[in-house]
Formats: C-alpha cells, sequence, structure tokens
C-alpha cells in the first residue's frame, strides 16, 4: 500500500458550538495519484494521515458534507464530494 501524505493544511475558519470552539482547518490528502479532503477539522495531527485517508475516501463517496475525494479509477479520474 502507498504511504499518505499531507499535500496542505489551510486555515478553514472558526467553529463554535456549545461543546467546542477554535479554529479549523482545511486538510486535503494524497495517495498515490488518489487525493481525499476534509474541510473544518477542529483538531488535527499529521500523524493521522494514514488512518483518515480511507475513511475521507469513503464519507465523500456517500455524499457527506465537508468531504471530497478525486480517484484515478483505471484510465478515468473520478470526483466524489
Amino acid at each position: 500500500m502507498r504511504k499518505v501524505k499531507v499535500v496542505s493544511v489551510e486555515d478553514g475558519g472558526y467553529y463554535s458550538s456549545a461543546y467546542a470552539s477554535g479554529n479549523t482547518v482545511n486538510v486535503t490528502l494524497q495517495r498515490g495519484q488518489d487525493f481525499a479532503s476534509c474541510n473544518s477539522i477542529l483538531i488535527w495531527e499529521a500523524e493521522q494521515a494514514e488512518e483518515c485517508f480511507d475513511e475521507w475516501v469513503a464519507c465523500a463517496q456517500a455524499g457527506e458534507e465537508g468531504y471530497s475525494a478525486m480517484l484515478v479509477e483505471g484510465d478515468v479520474t473520478v470526483m466524489y464530494a
């Protein structure tokens, strides 16, 4: 299996609820030719990249808000958002 690398971590704005608040980040990960992104993460550590990639792809494929993925499937590139 290919290693997951962190492509970008960008400011995602401020989040506030009755349970938590703080600045968030938008993170994009890459494994081979595939990319997965998650927006508005309150707590992020780069060590989480390997365990998050497949979960984020599944969330994007399910159409969950805040997740996207760009996957190379054969000769076709497919976007999920």
